[in-house]
Formats: structure tokens, C-alpha cells, sequence
């Protein structure tokens, strides 16, 4: 009897023992930070995953409950990819002191893994755009961009010759390289495509340049299969279905058959929407599309008037989705959103007197004589901007108690008045507000932006009229940046 009592009082914890796992350990990374991206049954589905802190091992350990194969995507200041079998054990260590093997990897296939966790993709514009500026003729950038894409083949071509990794892990290292690459490439495609001339009627017209942008588009879709099911594993598909989608199926086909009226944004996405629909009719990849498309509205919050429409469409058309419990709280927030901008602007709700006429920050900030100001550069459509309004309660009662004011400045085009008025009650946004002029933006990106380019979100603060320091700390960094206001009372 008391052997029968021991076993029932340990077989739980020798289950718990045995159960395999996935470790990802930093050395020397002990209260750090990690973001960790789950399959959804072996599919890369897109979300923002919540933050896990290392153990004081410097290590995350985290069940293998998967059910078929997936990628686990560890992001530590940068990503490292991670094939997943069910009931395999997996560690990862990080070591930023060891120059020669930074990341090590213990388990199976480990010589695939080892050359997955080597892998690391710049954004792929980023990269287009590179090689786009270096030769702009398409047959040359194609050359560079597909020998590198083979570059980073052959390490897994070696192995699957070899015997070392199988016919699946295999066809996911094609399918995440690929479609990459295929990705940098038709982004080639970007700005040869906003200079054509598609009317007949111009004198700037070429007829010889529809069919050659079209063989083009070809050379691309050669590379990875947009409309390919298998792809749906890898973490770069869905960025090249969206360019494919975007660029080819809703801009330069319909630009072929006549005239195209410019749409506004909600009709625009719908038009977008439609395209996806009506041109992936294979399932299931149709409804991971559709369900991509979703999520990445309400990832982005987006608040389109639209959208509790088509989550409801896709719950009629998927009533047994996986997907719907990671897109239903995204629609009920949109929903939510839609009755609270009906309310009033609240009190603590202030827009900067005349601030259409405001032509440059300077004339901005001399509004501002006396007083120490934090600023918020942001816009409706800026996915992390909004993310950091959540951290908006604790910012707001440190700069009342310090007698700091907020002034938050909206880059968003005269298209999106209303929407940004909606936004500032949504979120509850107390405070100073400006809508920039399109001048005024423009002094922005030329005080704020690098090369041109303006990335937000983008914090400041004033003092007495003046800039003082272009490039604040955000609210969810709070004690380094209540520290930082604090030395400008």
C-alpha cells in the first residue's frame, strides 16, 4: 500500500519530468526580456506576443505540447527561428561573448537548426530598395538578389543531400528562404511600377512596357508560389502574398484593362479585401488568408467601420476556425471603439489654438513659452504608436504631479480628420493635440527624420519654447523616462 501511495504522490511530477521542452537560454541573461511566437497547429500566424521574462538561469522553458510540426520565433534583439517536432526536446543558448559561436543548439536535427538559428533577413523593402539604388535595371538586381537567395539554400541543400535533415524540415528552409527573397525582389518592382504610364492617350505611354512588367512579375512568381498551401509554415509568406496581392492582382493588372479611380482608405482596403477573396479560393489557405488579413487590422488597430462586418462574414463562413479566439477580442476592442467616439472630448482634451496655420516646430514650440512639454509624434494608422497608449495612466499622473504638459502631434493627412478626433477620445488622450499641416510635417521629418524618412512612434521634449531633446524615451519605458524629464524642471 505504501508503494502504491508513493507512486500516486510522485507519477505526476515524473510526468512533469519527462514531459520534452523547449529552452532558450541567454548567458548572463537572467531578468531579460524575450518575445516568443507559437505555431497555431504547425502554421505561422502573426501576433504580438506578450513578453516572457528569463529565469534567474538566464533561461525560458516552455512545454513541447505541439501536435505537429511548427517554428517557435524567439525574438532577442533579434529572431531566432526554431523547428519544432512533437515530443522532441530543444535548447537554445545565446552567448554575445563568444564571437566565434554566439548561438548554440542542442537536439535534434541539429544541424539544420543550427544553420536556421544562423539565418537573419533585413526588412525585406529595406533590402529591395538597397539593391534598387545600387542598379535599377531588374535583370541585374535579380542576378545579385537570387544568388544570395542560393547562398542561404545551400547550407539546408547540403544537409538534405546528406540525410541530415527530412523531406519536411527541408521544405520549410525552401519555403521561409524563398519566399523571402521573393519578396525583395517583386519589391524591386515598387517604384518602376508608381512611374508607369499606363494611358494609352500620353505621350509618356510605352506599349512595350505592360507586357515586359508582366513577364517581370513572372520571374518573381517563379521563385515561390504565392497561392502555395505549404508556405503557410513560414514567417515570411505572409509579407509576399500582401506584395503580390497589393502590388500585382490590385495594382497593375487592373491598371491594364483602363482606368483606375483612386479610392479612399476604408473603400481601398475593401477593394483589397476583395482581392484577396476572390483570388485564393483553395482552402484552407484561403481562410488562413482572410484570417491574416484580420488580424493584422486589429493588431494595427486599426478601427476601420468595416471591420466588425467581415469578422462577423468570417465567423459565418468558418464557424469551427482556429482562429476565431485569437481574432475575437480584436473585434469586440473595434466594437467597443465605435460607441465610446459617439461620447464628447473630455476636459483634459485641448487642441492647440489655430495649429492649421503652424508651418514649423519652432513656431509650435514658442507656444509652449514657460512650460516643460513631453512630446507624442504618432498617427492613426501607426500600429506601435497606439500600442504605447497603454502605458498613458501611469505617464499621465507623473507629469501632472511634475507640471509637465503633453502635446501630441498627429502626422496624419487631412483624410483622417475625423478619424484622428475619434482616436484621441478612444484613448483617452489628455493633453495638448495637433494635426500637422502638410508644411509642418514636412519641417518634421526635417527635424525629427533621417535621410527623408520619419519613423514613429517618436518622442521629444520641449522647455521654455525650445527643443531640448529630440529623441525622448517612450511611455513604456517609464523610469528612464520619468529620469529623463526630471532633469529639464
Amino acid at each position: 500500500m505504501m508503494r502504491m501511495l508513493l507512486f500516486l504522490l510522485f507519477f505526476p511530477m515524473l510526468l512533469q519530468a519527462q514531459q520534452p521542452t523547449i529552452t532558450f537560454r541567454v548567458k548572463n541573461g537572467e531578468g531579460k526580456l524575450v518575445r516568443v511566437m507559437r505555431p497555431l497547429d504547425g502554421k505561422y500566424f502573426v501576433a504580438f506576443p506578450p513578453e516572457d521574462t528569463l529565469n534567474a538561469s538566464g533561461a525560458l522553458v516552455l512545454p513541447n505540447k505541439e501536435k505537429v510540426p511548427g517554428v517557435f520565433g524567439f525574438t532577442y534583439k533579434k529572431m531566432y527561428r526554431l523547428y519544432v517536432r512533437p515530443g522532441k526536446q530543444y535548447i537554445i543558448t545565446i552567448d554575445e561573448s563568444n564571437k566565434t559561436a554566439p548561438v548554440t543548439f542542442e537536439g535534434p536535427d541539429a544541424e539544420g537548426q543550427q544553420a536556421l538559428l544562423n539565418l537573419s533577413f533585413d526588412f525585406y523593402q529595406s533590402a529591395a530598395m538597397r539593391h534598387y539604388r545600387k542598379d535599377t535595371v531588374f535583370a541585374s538586381s535579380s542576378r545579385q538578389i537570387l544568388k544570395e537567395m542560393d547562398s542561404c539554400l545551400q547550407p539546408f541543400n547540403d544537409l538534405h543531400a546528406k540525410h541530415k535533415i527530412d523531406a519536411a524540415f527541408y521544405a520549410y528552409a525552401q519555403s521561409l528562404v524563398k519566399n523571402y527573397y521573393a519578396s525583395v525582389l517583386g519589391a524591386t518592382l515598387i517604384l518602376p511600377l508608381r512611374a508607369m504610364e499606363f494611358n494609352k492617350d500620353s505621350a509618356r505611354y510605352d506599349a512595350a512596357l505592360v507586357p515586359e512588367m508582366d513577364a517581370t512579375w513572372r520571374q518573381v512568381l517563379a521563385v515561390a508560389d504565392p497561392a502555395d498551401p505549404a508556405s503557410m509554415i513560414a514567417d515570411t509568406y505572409v509579407d509576399y502574398n500582401n506584395l503580390y496581392t497589393m502590388w500585382y492582382l490590385d495594382y497593375f493588372l487592373p491598371r491594364t484593362k483602363g482606368p483606375v479611380v483612386q479610392l479612399e482608405r476604408e473603400a481601398y482596403d475593401e477593394k483589397l479585401y476583395a482581392t484577396l477573396r476572390d483570388n485564393f479560393r483553395e482552402e484552407p489557405l484561403r481562410e488562413y488568408l482572410m484570417a491574416t488579413k484580420l488580424q493584422y487590422l486589429l493588431l494595427e488597430n486599426r478601427f476601420e467601420s468595416y471591420i466588425p462586418a467581415w469578422y462577423d462574414d468570417f465567423v459565418g463562413q468558418y464557424p469551427n476556425s482556429p482562429y476565431i479566439p485569437l481574432l475575437k477580442d480584436g473585434a469586440e476592442y473595434v466594437k467597443t471603439y465605435f460607441k465610446k467616439i459617439k461620447t464628447d472630448f473630455a476636459e483634459g482634451q485641448q487642441f492647440v489654438e489655430n495649429y492649421a496655420a503652424v508651418e514649423t516646430m519652432d513656431e509650435l514650440a514658442a507656444k509652449f513659452k514657460g512650460k516643460t512639454v513631453y512630446i507624442d509624434l504618432w498617427a492613426t494608422w501607426c500600429g506601435p504608436c497606439k500600442a504605447e497608449f497603454a502605458f498613458n495612466e501611469g505617464l499621465k499622473k507623473f507629469l501632472k504631479k511634475k507640471g509637465i504638459a503633453s502635446l501630441y502631434i498627429s502626422i496624419d493627412r487631412d483624410q483622417a480628420d475625423q478619424h484622428w478626433k475619434d482616436m484621441i477620445k478612444f484613448y483617452n488622450l489628455e493633453g495638448y493635440h495637433v494635426r500637422a499641416s502638410k508644411k509642418l510635417s514636412e519641417d518634421i521629418r526635417k527635424v525629427f527624420g533621417k535621410n527623408g524618412s520619419l519613423y514613429i512612434p517618436r518622442y521629444a521634449v520641449l522647455k521654455d519654447g525650445k527643443l531640448v531633446l529630440p529623441e525622448a524615451k517612450a511611455p513604456s519605458e517609464q523610469d528612464a523616462l520619468y529620469r529623463q524629464l526630471e532633469a529639464y524642471l
